[in-house]
């Protein structure tokens, strides 16, 4: 069951001169009562050598969580079209587990209860507008990540992960994006740097050598992002004759150098023997240095049109020590079809594509600090596809 209200309040003043302030203050808060239950799964007698099965119940806790934001942000606009924006956020989490499934003998607490107070979130942003076209703007966030219920709560042990900190992260961004070439070109280029403090992560605990028993999380360290985005769009070709109609090329890149810093936590290795795992100065798992996509859209007459798109994304590691890595691929995709009016109220699209025209193989999905193998591949041969849309317009 969850229960909350928002109430906010918009205030706009104009001043003399051009200048004017508006702002926003108010405040949120829900609250949650739920019941978690955990079960062993263990092997089904009648079919031996199939899936396991739900067990008997091995955790059975009640949990009341109730999280407060009390916020206000103002934006002092000038002349020239210059703009700041500053702000500041306050949030508290209140956190209360009960075991239902209390054992006689057990020495574990009944009740657990903890409040996250005082995390203030400052935010600072100013932008400056050229000629209507382009903008130059700086921006400054601070934000806090508190623990919530399945963080504290191993389902699978019933144990309780106390002693948990608020992660902590803090962004600065500098970027600038507009119109150039006759408002033909957009673009919205973006370089940013993060710090994450008191990170917290995921930790598998194994069942046996390659196999993965549960995961919990735990504060390990810092964490440091560094980042570039740039994306284009261009309109290169518009006529209202003419077979081709409109060519609008795009493409987008972004780098990222993501890594741990004084990252380093307890766990037990495959042999269930308790050691330091130091990922200090590592790839953080999961990401990709360079990802880059490129393509391009056709309208034609008849109501043609045509995409074509590339994509590369590089390896990346799948786990923390960066012992094991995906590898780089690149995708390319291409459609065609046609979209007609039939009659007054019907339209028509036809259409058919080709995905992985070149046979990449590559992955759908990765599980991070898993199994060492723990993705999803996806088909490794062209994918091709057609279809009909039949719509009806009531106006």
């Amino acid at each position: 069951m969850n229960y909350g209200f928002r109430s906010t309040f918009d205030m706009h003043y104009d001043l003399p001169g051009n200048w004017r302030v508006s702002g926003i203050t108010g405040m949120e808060t829900q609250a949650e009562n739920a019941i978690v239950a955990g079960y062993k799964m263990v092997a089904d007698s009648s079919h031996p050598e199939g899936y396991n099965i739900i067990g008997p119940m091995k955790s059975n806790q009640s949990v009341f969580a109730n999280t407060s934001s009390y916020f206000t942000e103002w934006t002092l606009s000038m002349p020239h079209d210059l703009s700041i924006t500053a702000g500041v956020g306050l949030t508290t989490l209140y956190l209360r587990l009960n075991n239902r499934l209390y054992q006689a003998g057990n020495t574990a607490p009944t009740s657990y209860a903890q409040n996250y107070n005082n995390m203030v979130a400052p935010h600072l942003a100013i932008n400056k507008v050229f000629d209507n076209k382009y903008s130059l703007y700086f921006s400054y966030t601070q934000a806090y990540r508190p623990p919530v219920s399945g963080d504290i709560l191993i389902t699978a042990t019933g144990e309780l992960n106390t002693g948990l900190k608020p992660e902590t992260g803090s962004q600065w961004e500098i970027g600038t994006k507009g119109n150039i070439l006759g408002n033909s070109l957009h673009y919205e280029l973006a370089a940013f740097y993060t710090r994450f403090s008191n990170k917290m992560t995921s930790v598998a605990v194994p069942l046996n050598a390659g196999t993965t028993a549960y995961t919990y999380t735990a504060n390990g360290g810092d964490q440091s992002d560094k980042g570039l985005e740039l994306y284009l769009s261009w309109d290169a070709y518009q006529a209202a004759t003419g077979f081709f109609r409109t060519v609008h090329p795009f493409a987008n890149l972004c780098y990222s150098d993501y890594k741990y810093s004084g990252l380093q936590f307890g766990k037990l290795d495959k042999n269930k023997e308790p050691e330091v795992a130091d990922y200090n100065g590592k790839a953080v798992a999961g990401v990709a240095p360079l990802t880059a996509n490129a393509g391009v859209d056709l309208q034609m007459q008849w109501g043609l049109y045509a995409n074509a798109s590339f994509n590369h994304r590089d390896g990346m590691p799948i786990t923390s020590n960066n012992e094991y890595n995906t590898s780089a691929y690149n995708l390319l995709n291409a459609k065609l079809g046609i979209r007609r009016m039939v009659c007054k109220h019907f339209n028509v699209n036809v259409f058919a594509g080709a995905n992985n025209i070149t046979g990449t193989q590559y992955y759908y999905m990765v599980f991070l600090n898993q199994l060492p193998d723990a993705y999803l591949p996806a088909p490794d041969k062209i994918n091709y596809y057609g279809g009909i849309e039949l719509t009806y317009d009531i106006r």
